[in-house]
């Protein structure tokens, strides 16, 4: 996102950002800027290290040098940030409210409170009918609706998410996909997304960091970062769509 006079400030900011282990660097050179309601996705070859930025950026894996600064809750009653999975990881003894609940324990909110914000969050991912109902009666693709519902039920200012549909089978996946669009306009988060999918970055993002540009011995980077000024609505017929597809490959690849 560019910024303007008009643009608000970022509620995430990274600079000079290297990550490794044990002394060996993986990652280095991450700016970031993210900005309110803004969906920004990540993408790069397998062992990039897409997955250890995120925990990064969400301030559970501290970095070797460079600064991240991490969004604060806005109130006793919300959280800065919140984290949907790979796998929806539902506890099989709490029904789905149960699970939706779980974020906001430790919350300054009541007992009544609490099921009532639960019940916000499942409305908005479709499945408001399905409060009472046990965990394993649930497809796979509503299991991680209930994931999403939990995480968006603390309030937060940064969602941030690590293939959440990689698990799943493509029908499904691409309902999701349309579904989180959907929400998009309907929840004030911005949202880091971390997919091994380039189209599926392309269908939703509004900006899309490629990591690469390792080689043997040699730390990978940000090799491009492409704006997807795209409408939302039908983005896959979008003459353009293809062009996006392309270019973002290309940067993989290793290409200009």
């Amino acid at each position: 996102m560019t910024a303007s006079p008009t643009t608000p400030p970022p509620v995430l900011k990274a600079r000079g950002v290297r990550l490794g282990f044990a002394g060996t660097t993986v990652l280095e050179g991450v700016d970031l800027d993210l900005h309110p309601r803004e969906f920004v996705a990540v993408v790069g070859a397998s062992g990039v290290g897409k997955s250890t930025l995120l925990r990064a950026l969400a301030g559970l894996f501290a970095p070797q040098a460079g600064t991240i600064e991490i969004p604060k809750g806005q109130g006793d009653d919300t959280r800065a940030w919140s984290m949907v999975f790979q796998a929806p990881r539902l506890f099989p003894w709490r029904r789905v409210r149960g699970n939706v609940e779980l974020g906001l324990e430790g919350l300054a909110l009541s007992r009544a409170e609490r099921r009532r914000r639960a019940l916000e969050p499942l409305t908005l991912v479709g499945l408001e009918d399905y409060a009472e109902r046990w965990p394993h009666t649930l497809s796979g693709g509503q299991q991680q609706r209930v994931g999403i519902a939990r995480a968006l039920a603390v309030r937060p200012r940064v969602l941030f998410m690590d293939e959440p549909f990689s698990a799943l089978d493509a029908i499904t996946r691409r309902r999701l996909q349309q579904e989180l669009v959907d929400l998009r306009r309907r929840t004030e988060a911005a949202i880091v997304f971390v997919t091994h999918d380039i189209e599926e970055a392309v269908l939703l993002a509004d900006r899309i960091m490629v990591l690469g540009g390792q080689a043997p011995g040699t730390p990978a980077g940000v090799v491009a970062t492409r704006e997807i000024p795209l409408p939302l609505e039908a983005r896959r017929d979008h003459p353009d769509f293809a062009d996006h597809l392309q270019a973002i490959e290309q940067h993989i690849r290793g290409g200009p």
